[in-house]
């Protein structure tokens, strides 16, 4: 009985068909290997090495495309790969070289029919608009692209031309139409009407969008469709943009650990592939760690950024605002600020720091112009976040204005919106800004509750320069040092578990945790000092009643919660004025917290060293960031 196999190639063609990727890719290898594959095929080879993330492969296959198209007199096809090659090569900064597929691209499409090709050669055209801020071409070309879509019946070229035409919008400050081509675009997306590729470039200029105009409930909600596309579809290669989405969206929320973790991890798989992604990503990371006040490795990314072909601002004027040097900040924001070819929605992510440095470089009617413009951004994408911008700004200028009231009423302002978006560390600066306005005003005793409130806030999320500061503003005031155990607990992959439950389910599930918590913190005598999010920060006089609670939480979560807990503990001394602390033994007992692992209890061995009642393990010695030596730590044994 005989039996026909089939072959490698038909089998890597089949694999295509099926996305399975990791299948795809050696079998047509293999048959190119056999006999060199025609154009068609190596489109599907180059595809196959994309997804699979063999990106140099990709790129030899798709030129191996380019120039069997050409041999074969099928010049459209051949413009076609030529200006997918010509968005490659820009992605990865050879400017020049992308430059000249285009024009090849071009040259082909001029001795052909009107085609499809030609509607994706507008799209690419239309993209370089947008990036030197020919807005107005940008749009054109996009609404080329989209006839072209419509004419030949090609649904993911007409949607593509639509979102290019949104984002034009935007930026020219059409932000009614421009949102409304936009949602139009990613519901295509979401519908599952175009090709998986543009599936893809839909959903990450949208998460772009949104991010530009600080809309991060919604670039957070997209990116999340983004991830479950790419895990549907076995896609590898775009993981790490969606992460570079994901950080900022964490840095905005306070979630600093996380945002760092995945800005390193995107700028590092794609610092060789896509280096203008990977400039993104490391800009990220700079901007995370100079909330962190870790200014020298802050310095280090935006470097990294500013190489890999990313706008280093306003980071990196923010960080020499954070060195004291005010004029020099001023001197670098308002050369970007000048720059009046930035469209709208890209303004809005300069605003803010500009007016910061602004108001500390004295230079107050440029603030005020500042603040005026971002009040219209604000008024036009009606976002919440850009609201509280926009009021924190006028505070700002109302407190060196010495209006305190009027400051006072802005930065209340700022904290209700923020929070409202869970944008933990801007809500804390406005409370920090409000305490100072309170104090201006003459309320000292509502100023202290201000500034301690703020200063719990920046400790729970390690922000260590901002709480020292707002330390030395509460210096002003009796404070006595104490002796405390300090207890750090926090959700694992909170985010993560947040994206797969509905909003009610997930609120009940904080809910119930919340309430354990507290009873145990209770039942062991410790003190809830701050609550943020899904972690919380207590107190303990008795350093044992605080490894037992600690003990009893992780127990508790067990065997009731479907999601794992890090918890610290740390004894030290701190300055207390009330219910709250400060100091570096507060700083000490959080980042040990945020350097346990899940179902870990992770202690300073100094801590444990009188408490021999206790079962230690996993000795270690660990850096912890604004400390100059490493802290010998354990975990302690919890499980049984």
């Amino acid at each position: 009985m005989s039996q026909v196999l089939e072959s490698p190639l038909e089998a890597g063609r089949d694999a295509v068909r099926r996305r399975d990727w990791d299948a795809a890719y050696p079998l047509l290898q293999e048959a190119d290997t056999a006999s060199e594959l025609a154009p068609e095929d190596l489109e599907l080879l180059a595809e196959s090495a994309l997804w699979g993330g063999l990106f140099t492969e990709y790129m030899d296959a798709t030129e191996r495309s380019y120039k069997g198209y050409v041999e074969a007199g099928n010049l459209a096809r051949a413009a076609y790969i030529a200006t997918i090659l010509a968005h490659d090569y820009g992605a990865q900064l050879q400017t020049s070289v992308a430059s000249g597929w285009l024009s090849r691209a071009k040259r082909h499409l001029d001795e052909t029919e009107e085609a499809p090709e030609h509607g994706y050669w507008a799209l690419q055209r239309s993209l370089v608009a947008l990036g030197e801020h020919d807005y107005d071409e940008a749009f054109r070309q996009g609404k080329t692209a989209e006839e072209m879509g419509k004419r030949f019946s090609d649904r993911s070229l007409e949607i593509r031309g639509i979102q290019r035409q949104g984002a034009a919008l935007l930026e020219k400050g059409e932000v009614g139409e421009g949102k409304m081509l936009l949602d139009e675009a990613s519901a295509a997306a979401l519908g599952g009407e175009l090709d998986p590729y543009s599936t893809l470039v839909v959903y990450c200029n949208t998460i772009g969008a949104c991010r530009e105009v600080s809309d991060f409930d919604s670039a957070a909600q997209w990116t999340d469709s983004a991830s479950q596309f790419c895990d549907a579809n076995s896609m590898s290669a775009f993981p790490g943009m969606c992460r570079v989405n994901y950080a900022e969206v964490m840095r905005f929320r306070g979630r600093f650990n996380e945002a760092q973790e995945l800005a390193g991890q995107a700028g590092e798989e794609l610092r060789t592939w896509c280096p203008r992604i990977a400039g993104a990503a490391f800009y990220e990371l700079g901007e995370t760690r100079l909330r962190l006040g870790d200014l020298a490795q802050a310095e280090q990314a935006f470097r990294e950024a500013d190489e890999h072909g990313h706008n280093p601002e306003p980071g990196h004027s923010l960080l020499r605002l954070a060195r004291g040097d005010a004029l020099g900040a001023w001197s670098s924001i308002r050369r970007l600020l000048a720059d009046e070819t930035i469209g709208l929605a890209a303004r809005t992510t300069f605003l803010p720091a500009g007016i910061d440095i602004a108001v500390a470089a004295g230079e107050l009617e440029s603030a005020e112009r500042f603040a005026t413009e971002l009040d219209t951004a604000a008024e036009s994408f009606e976002t919440s976040a850009l609201k509280a911008a926009a009021a924190y700004a006028h505070g700002k200028i109302a407190l060196a204005r010495d209006n305190a009231d009027g400051a006072e009423a802005c930065f209340r302002t700022a904290r209700t919106l923020w929070e409202a978006t869970g944008a933990s560390y801007d809500s804390a600066r406005a409370r920090e800004q409000r305490g100072l306005a309170l104090r201006a005003g003459g309320d000292e005793e509502a100023a202290v509750w201000e500034l301690e409130a703020a200063a719990a806030r920046f400790e729970r999320l390690g922000a260590v320069r901002d709480a020292e500061r707002v330390a030395e503003a509460l210096m002003r005031d009796v404070s006595k040092a104490v002796m405390k155990t300090f207890v750090f607990t926090d959700i694992v992959g909170s985010t993560e578990l947040a994206s797969t439950l509905e909003d009610r389910h997930w609120n009940n599930v904080l809910r119930r945790h919340d309430e354990t918590l507290r009873t145990i913190f209770a039942d062991h005598g410790g003190q809830v000092v701050d609550h943020t999010g899904d972690g919380f920060f207590a107190a303990f006089e008795d350093p044992a009643e605080a490894v037992q609670a600690a003990i009893a939480i992780q127990r508790a979560i067990t065997l009731e919660f479907e999601f794992d807990l890090r918890i610290g503990v740390h004894s030290d001394g701190a300055l207390q004025r009330e219910e709250n602390y400060h100091g570096k033994g507060v700083h000490a007992a959080a980042r040990i917290g945020a350097a346990a692992e899940g179902q870990e209890i992770l202690a300073s061995l100094d801590t444990m060293a009188k408490l021999g009642q206790f079962k230690t393990a996993d000795h270690r010695e660990i850096a912890l960031k604004g400390f100059k030596h490493e802290v010998p730590v354990c975990a302690v044994e919890w499980a049984s």
